[in-house]
This record gives structure tokens, sequence and C-alpha cells, in this order.
């Protein structure tokens, strides 16, 4: 009497397991976040270098890299910039880390225009947004705060000056009188930005 032949298991490789349905053997890391390390069933993101997450985890370490320029990936540190613009919403207070000028580093204030610059034209920028502490300074007094950087900051001083819903306080242009940045002062001038009772000081 012959014996009916066994069935062969297939015993997957480290870092695989077994498809239940299919039966193959499976990179562990194709369908496991490596964030929290759990399987990946609903809710996943792809990045560009092909590495998936939960959306959920992507997002916080999306945040956690708040302070990088440029995000990069859990897995192989590749800039993610592009997904974690996806998943995280647009935030006007972004262009209070660019306001800082660096005394001598050329690179580096070029980099933080282009910045200002990017967030500042976005459709979505709150011209108005202040700084989230005690000041409460808006984004038009901390581009004008700084005579050396003016020179860098102008055209997106200009830029703000032309929207109609710009509110420019009084005490913003008191300190550019009291400071005698007379520069500042002819463009806010041109724009007709400078309250009544304070014209005869210009």
């Amino acid at each position: 009497m012959s014996s009916s032949p066994t069935k062969k298991r297939t015993r997957c490789a480290k870092g695989t397991r077994k498809n239940k349905k299919t039966g193959n053997c499976e990179s562990v890391l194709d369908n496991t976040c490596a964030i929290c390390l759990d399987r990946i069933i609903a809710g996943n993101i792809k990045t560009k270098c092909k590495h998936n997450f939960h959306n959920k985890c992507l997002t916080g370490w999306c945040k956690s890299q708040k302070m990088q320029d440029i995000p990069s990936c859990p897995i192989c540190r590749a800039d993610i910039k592009d997904t974690c613009k996806k998943l995280m919403p647009f935030d006007s207070h972004e262009v209070f880390r660019y306001t800082e000028v660096s005394y001598g580093s050329k690179k580096a204030n070029e980099h933080k225009v282009d910045r200002l610059t990017e967030i500042i034209h976005n459709p979505k920028f709150d011209i108005n947004v202040t700084y989230q502490d005690l000041r409460g300074d808006s984004i038009l007094w901390e581009l004008n705060d700084n005579k050396y950087s003016y020179p860098l900051f102008k055209p997106l001083i200009e830029f703000l000056l032309k929207k109609p819903d710009i509110i420019v306080s009084n005490e913003l242009v008191s300190d550019l009188i009291s400071r005698r940045h007379n520069e500042a002062i002819v463009l806010f001038k041109k724009y007709k930005k400078i309250p009544q009772h304070l014209k005869s000081l210009v």
C-alpha cells in the first residue's frame, strides 16, 4: 500500500512572511508600517522612495520633522517633503521660522527668502498672521524689524502692503518713525499706510 505524498511546507526566509491568500513569501516591510511596526491593512500612504506607512503614523513623523527644511523618510532618509506637504495642513505661522537673518551667511539668507516667498505667496497664507507668543507681532512687523535684513525682505513687504486687507498697526508705524527707518517709511507712504494722526511726523 503506497503512502500519499506529504505536502512540503515552504519556510519563508528571515524578514519575510507567508501571504495566507497566495502562499507566497513577502517582505515584512512591504506591508508593515516602519513607524508603529503594525501590519498595514488600510489607511496607508506610499512615499516616492516606495516605502509604505500608515497615513496617521507618517503625518506624526512629518510633524516631528517640522524643524527640518527637508523632511526625510524614516527608513532610507530620502526627501519626502512633497508627501509631508500633502499630509499636513498649510500653517501661516511657519513664516516666522525664516525671518531671522544670519549675518555673513549669504546662502542661508537666500534660502530663507525663498522659503518666505513660497509661504507668503501661497493663496492660503494669512497676511495678518501674528507671532504665537505674548508679543503678537505681525509678519509685517517682523519683516520691518531689522534695517540690515530690510533690503532682503523689501519685495515681500511691498507685496503685503499692496494687499487691501493688510492690517498696519499704529504701533508699527510709530516704531518705524522712532527708529528713523526712512526706507520703510517711504514704502508705507507709497501705499498710503501711514495713519492720518502720524502723517505730520514723517
